[in-house]
């Protein structure tokens, strides 16, 4: 493979990894806590939902909190989860080409 051709290649990856990293920005992620709030973030971190599944929590505005909090952590955790994902996969496919990327 001559440098004109691996240029080239990196550029294909490149684009497919935007393409795909788009995709999971736009993707939805929903996570429960305690079954007392769920949150839905989209990929990008941004978020979509809140619900309240257990009314009591309205009472206890610190439990409210901590469990918006739980939540979110744990959608986020989810979110970064699948962003190592798909980094790995194009790390994988670069060192199939043997390039760096």
């Amino acid at each position: 493979m001559n440098m004109q051709q691996m240029v080239q290649a990196m550029q294909k990856l490149q684009r497919q990894y935007e393409k795909e990293h788009k995709l999971l920005e736009e993707k939805e992620f929903t996570y429960t806590a305690n079954g007392a709030i769920k949150i839905t973030l989209k990929g990008d971190l941004e978020i979509v939902d809140i619900e309240i599944l257990d009314d009591e929590l309205l009472k206890e505005k610190e439990d409210l909190v901590e469990m918006i909090k739980l939540a979110y952590n744990g959608c986020k955790e989810e979110v970064n989860n699948a962003e190592e994902e798909l980094a790995d996969k194009f790390q994988q496919a670069n060192r199939k080409g043997g390039f760096p990327f």
